[in-house]
């Protein structure tokens, strides 16, 4: 090949590379303007329900009968699920985007602050939590203690009624990527949705007996994506769940 050949080529692939990063772009601006949108005109009309369902009800309650009183509850439920939903879908999207550069920080002291965050169920549940001397590391560090804050909040949460949650964090760390692993005693998840309850707004249990709207597992991948790392989730001994994710060391401040 002349080296005119090969240089036209260069060229040619670096014009085809600039476009395809163009396009992406795009998508992406289309993307976060769609979500923006949608959620701003869903939740305008949502909070209308809900407050005028509330002027009806303290205007005319005393005079409802029992099953007009549940129609309101369930009007009242409805909407304020349906707003917490689309909140969570606006903090979702907003992962897309990372104005903040990249820094260093202890991963002790941001599980210290997820805990501080977790505190009152930490004392309702009794729980008991071991965590070990974590490293220091490069990232997003608000990211990266909702992403702590998530995953122990999942742990808490999704347990056999009177059992007490016990809990432990651990590291380890090779060439490439920090490794952390967080255990517990709880409920588990079945083989067959180990996927899926990484996705967007899919739970693994029944909301009726837990509580959650099904995006914390979604937006700790998401934020692992952001830090060049991954998750995954297994059977922890004879019972509860074993989630063992990585986050790449050397992060380039995109």
């Amino acid at each position: 090949m002349s080296a005119k050949l090969e240089n036209e080529l260069e060229n040619q692939l670096a014009c085809e590379l600039d476009k395809v990063k163009q396009e992406l772009a795009e998508l992406k601006a289309e993307y976060e303007e769609f979500v923006y949108i949608v959620s701003h005109d869903i939740s305008a009309p949502l909070r209308q329900i809900e407050s005028f369902s509330e002027i009806i009800v303290s205007k005319h309650g005393d005079s409802f009968d029992e099953k007009t009183k549940r129609h309101f509850d369930l009007i009242k439920n409805g909407s304020t699920q349906a707003t917490q939903i689309m909140n969570a879908i606006k903090s979702y999207s907003r992962l897309n985007t990372r104005a903040k550069p990249f820094t260093s920080f202890n991963s002790n002291k941001i599980v210290a602050k997820a805990l501080d965050n977790l505190s009152s169920l930490i004392t309702k549940t009794g729980a008991s939590i071991t965590c070990a001397d974590l490293p220091t590391m490069i990232g997003d560090e608000e990211q990266v203690t909702l992403l702590f804050k998530c995953l122990i909040e999942n742990a808490l949460t999704y347990q056999l009624p009177d059992n007490k949650p016990v809990i432990s964090v651990s590291t380890s760390d090779d060439k490439h990527y920090w490794h952390f692993r967080i255990t517990d005693n709880g409920i588990g998840v079945p083989e067959n949705l180990t996927v899926k309850i990484f996705k967007v707004l899919r739970r693994g249990v029944s909301s009726k007996k837990y509580p959650g709207l099904g995006m914390g597992l979604a937006i700790v991948k998401k934020i692992l994506q952001k830090h060049h790392g991954d998750i995954s989730v297994a059977l922890n001994n004879d019972q509860g769940a074993a989630f063992s994710f990585k986050i790449a060391k050397d992060l380039p401040n995109e």
